[in-house]
């Protein structure tokens, strides 16, 4: 089950004090990201295309949306018998909740709008459920994630080489990290379940 924290009221819900603590906790890392600060979502001036190059990392075939609900699925599929393993990527899906809330600050900032699909042809494509992998078992799922995450690495390289824009460029290099992060720590759930036994 995901879990989700609200203040309590001894916090002081909608003070000034609680919203200056929300603004800076709502970015912090999780344990299943790199251990770094992320950037402040700020741009040097709004530009439609870096606009439009985000909002396909926000929500187009490869994207945080994508990434988001495989992670989910798989986390429900697969948490009664692999417990450790539901909990990563519960975790990761968390992570990646939190990039797809950068991206959108930063295509408003861009003066684009954070709609649920990517710019093509002059419309948008987009999101659906068949953008996602479902797999077929454990180490098949484990395989496709990691693929994805690879894949997702890919796309925001591209991005930084088409974006001179230091803020937006600050926070693609600051996603890769943890998407490489994500990586090494589903690598290591697939080499303990799936090296021993390919057929599991």
């Amino acid at each position: 089950m995901i879990r989700i924290e609200y203040a309590t009221a001894t916090e002081g819900f909608g003070s000034r004090q609680d919203h200056e603590n929300v603004e800076t906790q709502k970015h912090k890392p999780r344990w299943c990201a790199e251990h770094l600060p992320y950037p402040p979502v700020m741009v040097e001036n709004p530009n439609p295309f870096y606009a439009t190059l985000l909002m396909e990392d926000h929500a187009g075939r490869i994207s945080e949306m994508s990434a988001i609900t495989q992670y989910l699925y798989h986390h429900h599929l697969l948490n009664e018998h692999y417990p450790d393993l539901a909990s990563l990527l519960e975790c990761i899906a968390l992570v990646e909740m939190t990039h797809m809330e950068m991206l959108a600050e930063a295509i408003i900032r861009l003066g684009g709008k954070p709609k649920f699909g990517a710019p093509c042809n002059q419309t948008i494509s987009w999101w659906k459920g068949d953008r996602i992998y479902y797999g077929c078992g454990i180490c098949d799922m484990l395989a496709a994630d990691i693929q994805g995450e690879k894949d997702a690495i890919s796309q925001y390289h591209r991005h930084l080489d088409a974006i001179d824009d230091k803020y937006v460029r600050a926070i693609l290099a600051r996603i890769i990290k943890d998407e490489k992060e994500h990586i090494r720590l589903l690598t290591e759930k697939f080499n303990k379940y799936c090296c021993k036994n390919k057929n599991k």
